[in-house]
């Protein structure tokens, strides 16, 4: 254990782990009940202990176990936190080098936030793949030294539902992403006590995660300098207009068999019920995700409204630049949600909804079947391969397009990376650059199962995001020609834009891309409901 003396809050202890010091379990905002409103913690001086985790927020206790198995590989697990409905708003901060009384934290150091992913519905800032140890120490061997942050925030139902009842109780909509504002807050106001400069924030998000980042933009206030998407930028997953979630929560009062009881029953019932019940009956049935409030989301975020909204946003004037990063097959995590039990004969199923969702665009759906080897003249091969090949079509739809249509809006002032290095691990999508493995790599905590160019790749992905992190320009965002350019990593090198190999991203999906900027052309939005429309059949 070590110690030092944070100004605001006073002694601060905390534990070394890999020539860093990290302060765990640290609470940024308290509760007064289960969907009440994140309140920012105002410390006293009279100091804390931060050599534990703190529990995580209510999810499944496996959810960790859950996400390993899509990353196809295990890690050493720390002893479980527990699970809280109120004490669950905590933070964990790893600075590099040693910290104690007589040494203090170094000043001025740029800070980089993690938001974590799991659709909402689970995750914990405690899972040993997000600790940042490897990556802050990465960072320091560089001498591009950086503190980073992860976070918990409420998920499920806790995070996301709302209901008229609720609301006329005075609940709001979006804790979630609430919560993970009031984070920014503190580490805002606490940071530079732990040696980070409070001025040069990234906000870093995988899948949800980078969602949720997204939706920065959003905001009137300054919290993030820059922001980090990984396997995931706004609109995917979508947010749901009012009505919808107001549904959605009927279906939910339904399971919880509070259809008949009055609104100040049901309000009283929903915050007494064991939480057991509003993870387990709930989660798989109900749709957990943001929601349209007029507040934090103030307007539905598609990507046609992305476009005309995009030079409107105050958020313009201090969010500087995006990374945005994508995977081959980051749509693997799609079979996970309900496309395995579909396998057989799954090509012509999804033939049979692609029609409808496109009937109006009759050129445009051949097209896209002939490209993806979907079509009834170029399939080939079994159930397995037809998979795979839905899964390629759905990841350039739900990932490669929105990265490049989100940077497009930024110009120069977004960079756009795949991460196409294989899943080396045994399972459904070994030799595939599956969802989770861009994080998986870059956090540098699976490189001991790791071949000796898979390391080298790790290293360099976490060395540009250490540097990014740092304001540096790993690659440039155009190419010599100025077209879009995507740095690439794959085959144990990552090479920038213009050089050999990475033109073919552009080219492999020039039917895509035609398809999405075509004025005559179905546009973004009509293909990702292609997505939509079969993920729901």
């Amino acid at each position: 254990m070590t110690a030092f003396i944070h100004p605001l809050i006073g002694q601060v202890v905390g534990k070394e782990a890999d020539k860093c010091t990290q302060f765990l379990g640290i609470k940024y905002a308290t509760l007064k009940d289960r969907f009440a409103a994140a309140e920012l913690v105002s410390h006293d001086g009279s100091g804390i202990d931060a050599t534990k985790y703190g529990p995580q927020v209510i999810s499944p206790e496996q959810g960790v176990d859950i996400e390993l198995g899509f990353i196809q590989q295990t890690l050493p697990k720390p002893d479980f936190p527990g699970i809280s409905e109120i004490d669950g708003l905590n933070l964990n901060i790893t600075v590099p080098g040693s910290v104690t009384v007589d040494t203090q934290p170094t000043k001025g150091l740029p800070v980089v936030v993690f938001i974590h992913g799991g659709g909402f519905n689970i995750g914990g800032n405690w899972w040993p793949q997000y600790d940042f140890a490897r990556l802050v120490r990465l960072s320091a061997e560089l001498g591009k030294p950086m503190i980073g942050v992860g976070i918990n925030y409420r998920v499920g139902a806790l995070g996301f539902l709302t209901s008229p009842e609720l609301r006329a109780a005075g609940y709001k909509p979006n804790n979630g992403l609430r919560d993970q504002q009031t984070a920014l807050r503190w580490i805002k106001e606490n940071v530079s006590g732990f040696g980070g400069n409070p001025e040069d924030v990234t906000v870093m998000g995988q899948s949800a995660g980078a969602v949720s980042a997204g939706y920065l933009l959003l905001s009137e206030e300054k919290l993030a300098r820059q922001l980090i998407c990984l396997g995931g930028c706004p609109p995917l997953m979508g947010t749901l207009p009012m009505d919808a979630a107001d549904q959605a929560a009927k279906s939910a009062i339904a399971l919880l068999g509070l259809q008949d009881t009055s609104s100040t029953e049901m309000v009283e019932r929903l915050l007494e019920l064991p939480v057991h019940d509003l993870f387990a009956k709930m989660t798989s049935a109900v749709p957990f995700q943001p929601t349209v409030d007029g507040d934090i989301i103030p307007r539905p975020f598609t990507f046609d409204t992305f476009a005309l909204e995009t030079a409107q946003m105050k958020s313009r004037q201090w969010i500087e630049r995006v990374l945005l990063v994508y995977s081959k097959l980051d749509a693997s995590i799609m079979a996970y949600g309900g496309l395995l039990p579909r396998k057989s004969g799954i090509a012509a199923a999804f033939r049979a909804s692609a029609v409808k969702s496109l009937q109006d665009h009759p050129e445009a759906l051949a097209s896209l079947l002939d490209q993806y080897a979907l079509g009834t003249s170029t399939l080939t091969g079994t159930d397995d391969e037809a998979l795979v090949n839905i899964l390629r079509l759905m990841s350039d739809i739900s990932f490669f397009l929105p990265a490049v249509d989100f940077a497009d809006k930024f110009t120069n002032k977004a960079l756009v990376a795949a991460f196409n290095e294989p899943n080396p691990w045994a399972g459904l999508f070994k030799s595939h650059a599956s969802h989770i493995l861009d994080v998986a790599f870059l956090f540098q905590n699976f490189n001991a199962s790791l071949d000796e160019g898979q390391r080298a790749i790790a290293v360099t992905f976490g060395g540009d995001v250490i540097a990014y992190v740092n304001g540096e320009t790993p690659w440039q965002g155009k190419d010599r020609a100025g077209e879009r350019g995507i740095g690439v990593y794959a085959d144990g090198k990552r090479r920038g834009p213009g050089e050999e190999g990475t033109q073919q991203e552009m080219h492999d999906r020039r039917v895509i891309l035609g398809l999405a900027r075509d004025a005559n052309g179905p546009g973004l939005d009509a293909l990702v409901r292609v997505v939509t429309d079969f993920m729901s059949g």
